[in-house]
């Protein structure tokens, strides 16, 4: 097995290979951490595997190709540095490799205290403060991280960025809660918040979640410092400055280097919004004015939905009335122009019709990428469900008695349903998130017509070499069945489509 980066580094990702396994034989993997207590998988979509009782899983099953190699990444955001192992369940034996987190060296001897010890840590323009249990290599990613966003939202709403504001993480909710008593901020359900003015301006915000969620947190407050200044310190409503910051959240996180872990998120709030307004559960967008009655809603589902709701309407200004809608629609109300008369200048429209016509979109709305991943999907099931009714039609034909010509006969139909399945999917044309998807259901399929022929040749010829052949490919055809529905139903989650 090879480990790299040859260095690796806590909270950052780790990549392995493993060579020499006996093709499409079934492979377990379970990480132990350095308390050896095993640690939970988390996927590329930033989620923690679940099984049907909700707890977390600890083992995950790859299978081999032909090549007998397997390659994976342990995306440890929340992995500390310690020794850590691999423990490898290869046909029921336990093979353990080892490696080791390192912390990143950071040269930073100066702390204050904030409610609790803070190290500053120098960045161009800004500075970091972190608390303990934030991992080194998380306050250096972040500073990057933020640099890139403000470049990427500079070119989004064709404006200069201002300053970075300086950066207070905390490495739990505890010690975010101990920092939020200096700054005057009575801690609730919030992960993050930006302070403007005052002796502690900047954003304050937990690290201990998963990856993209960290970064999309900081993104989210950093847009808030921007549009702020847009706004000329005049208050925003509150649908408006939390939709912006979702809105671009999202935009930059599709950007980045994990898409699918903030598209499943995206869609899962965009879907809940249009849930609401197709029930008329909506907020009315003057409930979501003041920020003071916003950050007092506790409810969790009222939380979600202000969110998702606020989200939403920000989308449809800006893909109704043009890409700098929201920013035009801020720079107005920064110059001393009340909510309706600013929205009537940038959109013609006064608040109650924006209001009404947004309500009518939303509830009309659906994501034309998705729709058509839904299309091809349903199509997909209709032949994956129609092979499997060919696997339970062999089963059942092979506990049946029959003659040598009943044989050949049951074994031929299965042949041509196959064939027939085969041409169904080649006419699909899969959109381009699900090319790769269509490819390893041709794969399977052509390779499942191989086991069915193989198996009428030995009927016909009452030889057992095709015989053999065909249960050789059993462990392969398990394989790809297997990895096809998995892959199947992440694609559905990423989009949050009904399994």
């Amino acid at each position: 097995m090879s480990v790299s980066p040859e260095v690796t580094i806590a909270s950052r990702e780790v990549s392995f290979s493993l060579s020499g396994l006996p093709p499409w034989e079934p492979v377990s993997f379970t990480f132990v951490d350095p308390q050896g207590v095993p640690a939970s998988w988390i996927t590329a979509e930033d989620v923690h595997v679940l099984d049907l009782d909700q707890a977390e899983v600890k083992t995950i099953r790859m299978y081999p190709t032909d090549s007998g190699e397997l390659e994976w990444t342990r995306y440890g955001a929340q992995d500390h540095a310690g020794a850590w192992s691999v423990d490898i369940d290869l046909g029921g034996s336990i093979y353990s490799a080892a490696y080791t987190l390192e912390s990143l060296t950071l040269m930073d001897f100066e702390t204050v205290s904030i409610g609790t010890l803070l190290t500053k840590h120098e960045a161009p323009g800004f500075a970091v403060y972190y608390s303990d249990l934030v991992p080194t290599a998380l306050v250096v990613d972040l500073q990057e991280h933020l640099s890139d966003t403000a470049l990427l939202l500079e070119r989004r709403i064709q404006t200069e960025m201002s300053t970075i504001p300086d950066i207070y993480l905390a490495g739990n909710h505890e010690l975010m809660g101990q920092v939020s008593t200096v700054t005057g901020i009575d801690l609730g359900f919030e992960d993050g918040y930006y302070i403007t003015g005052g002796q502690l301006p900047g954003i304050f915000m937990r690290t201990d979640l998963l990856g993209t969620e960290v970064r999309r947190l900081l993104t989210h407050e950093y847009i808030h410092h921007v549009f702020d200044s847009l706004a000329n310190d005049q208050t925003l409503p509150a649908w408006l400055t939390e939709g912006l910051s979702k809105y671009y959240e999202f935009d930059t996180a599709l950007s980045g280097s994990r898409p699918d872990a903030s598209q499943l998120r995206q869609f899962t709030s965009s879907d809940l919004a249009r849930a609401a307004a197709q029930t008329g559960a909506l907020f009315s967008l003057a409930t979501l004015e003041s920020q003071t009655e916003w950050n007092a809603r506790t409810d969790s589902d009222e939380l979600a939905l202000q969110y998702a709701e606020a989200y939403m309407a920000v989308r449809y200004l800006i893909e109704t009335y043009g890409l700098l809608a929201g920013k035009d629609l801020v720079e107005t109300i920064g110059l001393g122009v009340g909510l309706s008369v600013s929205l009537k200048t940038v959109t013609g429209l006064d608040l109650g019709v924006f209001e009404s016509q947004f309500n009518h979109w939303l509830v009309r709305w659906e994501d034309p990428e998705r729709g058509l991943i839904s299309e091809y999907l349903i199509a997909l099931d209709v032949i994956l469900a129609a092979e499997s009714i060919n696997s339970e039609q062999r089963a059942q034909n092979i506990g049946t008695s029959m003659t040598a010509e009943e044989s050949v006969n049951s074994r031929a139909a299965l042949v041509r349903s196959t064939e027939e399945l085969i041409g169904g999917l080649q006419i699909l044309s899969p959109p381009e998130r699900a090319q790769e998807l269509h490819q390893q259901a041709e794969e399977h399929l052509g390779r499942v017509l191989e086991w069915l022929t193989l198996e009428l040749r030995a009927a016909e010829t009452q030889n057992n070499s095709p015989l053999n052949a065909a249960n050789a490919m059993i462990p392969e055809l398990r394989a790809r069945d297997f990895t096809l529905k998995r892959n199947l139903s992440n694609l559905r989650f990423i989009f949050n489509l009904a399994e």
